[in-house]
């Protein structure tokens, strides 16, 4: 049985820091920033990490999602449709592109079959 919504991606892609502090809370600590990022915040205790680029939140990695299954039906639990995978090794990572408006999302396998972390590109940061 898979667990309840553990993160509505899409509902915090590409929003702003006040946007996404609404969906989610306040970030509780901030990364060094990356090259071409405005800013790295963590919430939820250190599960979630966005990384701002322009303003807006352009990756997702979550870490131990809550005893989430490693397998392409938890895509739903991330408010994302179920769909086959552009790429998998069966034990390691499931990775899916040009999903839901997303540029990427992976999955990536754990203990026991639980998922370790889900690292999501909302869209590639544009080099100037």
């Amino acid at each position: 049985m898979l667990p309840g919504l553990v993160l509505n991606v899409p509902a915090i892609a590409l929003k702003s820091t006040v946007e996404v502090a609404a969906i989610i809370g306040p970030p509780e600590t901030s990364g060094g920033v990356q090259p071409g990022a405005d800013a790295r915040l963590r919430y939820k205790r250190g599960s979630i990490e966005v990384i701002f680029v322009g303003g807006r939140a352009c990756w997702i990695k979550l870490y131990n999602p809550r005893n989430l299954p490693f397998s392409k039906d938890s895509l739903t639990k991330l408010g994302l449709p179920r769909a086959k995978p552009t790429y998998v090794n069966s034990t390691h990572v499931m990775s899916w592109s040009n999903l839901a408006n997303l540029k990427e999302v992976s999955i990536y396998g754990g203990e026991s079959g639980s998922v370790s972390s889900v690292l999501i590109c909302v869209q590639a940061a544009k080099v100037a």
